[in-house]
């Protein structure tokens, strides 16, 4: 997320949406009677001599909605918010009528709120931020998969294929192969990105010093020990002893720790753990919960969205930590056959 402003005094914030993490954080962050200010596109008729009267024109327009509603749907990345219309570019727009807007990343947007909290604060400028974000690169001569890690969250990106033949030939018939691979990450690469390169054999190292070279400064990691390429190879590559060692200090690391406690504690009998959202949420309004784990597939267990917003807010306003889980990651599917949420307790909570 970028944050292009804040200046919770007079309760404003400008953000531009990055990610899928993001629009969890704006779901969280914007509440009813909000004013939303965002461009969207509306249909205006024109009441002119040639105009159809059954037909009108869309046009993009700067609106501000005063917010009723909102609601993600995280499969497809997407917030929609709908709201009555208080402020329009267009004057031909009516204050008196209602209007949705999608959000997804990319999209530019101010907020506007009556009072503007701590956890609001926290929520657009955490105190430990998502990123690094890992670009992670697994090939051989013959087929190289790219994705990105960011947070928790895992996308494989593209695969190419070499088109080369089977065994080892000279270096100068994979160049081409190097170079369209080496110029596929640069146009994925953003500022802080670290990149890990991953595969069978030697052929990495040579891929390796080829993106030194194309992005300079810039911090390469070569992993051994993976045998897999493409997407397979991608997502088989963040599981490495090697690249554990490498993302010490990261989210994926943290949450993958917060699972396996959960997964210790629920075997061994400790009472400081919970599941469901309901046992979560009373163990977050008795503040006992120390860090919790939302899935990205949670609403696919029916539970209210509304309900689980409000038990994400009300365990980091008490000094709790929730973490977003990619449901097509290993840790991600545990967390969703526990109900889409866990939570590990600072003290046992009874019934």
């Amino acid at each position: 997320m970028i944050v292009n402003e804040l200046d919770p005094k007079h309760g404003r914030c400008s953000l531009t949406i990055e990610s899928a993490e993001d629009l969890w954080v704006l779901r969280r962050l914007i509440a009813k009677e909000d004013i939303l200010v965002t461009r969207s596109s509306r249909v205006i008729k024109r009441e002119d001599e040639f105009s159809r009267p059954d037909k009108g024109e869309r046009v993009k327009v700067t609106i501000a909605l005063s917010v009723e509603e909102v609601h993600l749907d995280s499969s497809i990345e997407r917030v929609r918010v709908r709201g009555k219309i208080v402020e329009a570019s267009d004057e031909t727009i009516t204050t008196a009528g209602s209007h949705s807007v999608t959000l997804s990343p990319g999209h530019a947007l101010t907020l506007r709120k009556k009072e503007w909290t701590q956890l609001d604060t926290r929520l657009v400028r955490p105190a430990r931020a998502l990123a690094n974000r890992f670009l992670l690169v697994a090939i051989d001569r013959r087929e190289a998969g790219i994705g990105t890690l960011s947070g928790s969250h895992l996308a494989v990106v593209t695969t190419i294929e070499s088109g080369l033949g089977g065994k080892m030939g000279e270096e100068l018939s994979a160049r081409p192969f190097i170079s369209k691979v080496v110029e596929a990450l640069a146009q994925t690469f953003h500022e802080g990105d670290q990149t890990v390169v991953g595969g069978p054999g030697n052929f990495k190292n040579a891929v390796s010093n080829q993106i030194r070279e194309r992005l300079k400064g810039q911090k390469v990691s070569t992993i051994e020990g993976l045998d897999l390429t493409g997407g397979d190879g991608v997502r088989a590559l963040i599981k490495t002893h090697a690249f554990q060692e490498l993302a010490h200090d990261s989210i994926v690391i943290e949450i993958q720790g917060l699972v396996s406690e959960v997964v210790r504690r629920i075997s061994t009998g400790d009472p400081r753990v919970a599941y469901t959202l309901t046992r979560v949420g009373e163990a977050a309004v008795a503040g006992a919960v120390d860090s919790c784990a939302v899935s990205d597939n949670v609403f696919s267990t029916g539970v209210n969205e509304d309900e689980l917003i409000g038990v994400m807010n009300t365990i980091e306003a008490k000094g709790g930590s929730v973490f977003l889980t990619d449901s097509s990651m290993e840790f991600g599917k545990q967390v969703s056959s526990f109900g889409g949420i866990v939570a590990l307790l600072r003290y046992a909570i009874t019934a």
